[in-house]
C-alpha cells in the first residue's frame, strides 16, 4: 500500500517541478498578457472536455478576482454558450469551434488563452491560427511535449506528463500564477514597457 501512495505523489513531482523551471517562460507570457491588457485587450479562453471548465475558470479569475482590492479585467470564455458551440459544429464542424468565436470576438490587442491537455486538440490548435492572423497574442497551456501547439503559439507552458490528471492539477496552478503575475506587472509603475505606459 504505502508504495502505490508514494507512487501517486511521485508522478506529480517532476511536472510540478518543471512549472516551476518554466519561471521565466511564465513571466514573459504575463508581461504580454498584461502589455495587451494595459491598451484595453480582452482575454478569449477555450479548451475542450475538462479543459473547457478550466477555461471558464481562467475567464471568471479575471473578470471576477476572489482576491479584494484586484481589478477586475476583460475575459470571455468560449466554451460556455451551448447554442453557439453546438450551431458552429453542426455547421462548420467541431475544429472549427473556437476560431469562429475568435474571428467574431477577437482583434489584435487581445488575447486568445487555450488549454489542451496534449497539446493535439484540433479546435484550440485552429483557434490559435486564426488569433495570430488577427494579429492577437497566443498563449497556450498543454502536457506531454506540447503537441502541435509548440511553435504555433507565443508562449506556451507545458507539463511534462502524459497523465491527464496531473496535467489537469499543474495547469490549475500554471494559470493561477498567470492570473497572480499579470496584476503584479499591472501594479507595478515601470514594470511595463515605456511604449505601452506612454
Amino acid at each position: 500500500m504505502t508504495g502505490t501512495v508514494a507512487e501517486v505523489f511521485a508522478r506529480r513531482a517532476e511536472p510540478a517541478a518543471a512549472l516551476a523551471g518554466q519561471a521565466g517562460a511564465i513571466a514573459a507570457a504575463c508581461h504580454a498578457m498584461a502589455a495587451r491588457f494595459h491598451r484595453g485587450g480582452r482575454l478569449l479562453t477555450f479548451g475542450t472536455g475538462a479543459a473547457a471548465t478550466d477555461a471558464q475558470h481562467v475567464a471568471v479569475e479575471f473578470v471576477h478576482p476572489v482576491i479584494v482590492g484586484k481589478r477586475a479585467l476583460p475575459a470571455l470564455s468560449l466554451t460556455g454558450d451551448v447554442a453557439t458551440l453546438t450551431g458552429v459544429c453542426a455547421g462548420a464542424g467541431f475544429d472549427d469551434v473556437f476560431a469562429h468565436q475568435v474571428r467574431c470576438f477577437g482583434g489584435p490587442d487581445d488575447i486568445a488563452f487555450g488549454i489542451s491537455p496534449d497539446g493535439r486538440c484540433g479546435s484550440v490548435l485552429r483557434a490559435m491560427e486564426c488569433a495570430r492572423g488577427l494579429g492577437m497574442l497566443t498563449v497556450a497551456l498543454a502536457g506531454g511535449d506540447g503537441g502541435a501547439l509548440a511553435g504555433a503559439v507565443d508562449h506556451l507552458v507545458t507539463v511534462p506528463s502524459d497523465d491527464p490528471r496531473v496535467v489537469k492539477e499543474v495547469h490549475v496552478t500554471a494559470y493561477h500564477l498567470l492570473w497572480e503575475l499579470v496584476h503584479v506587472f499591472l501594479e507595478q509603475p515601470g514594470v511595463l514597457d515605456q511604449e505601452v505606459t506612454a
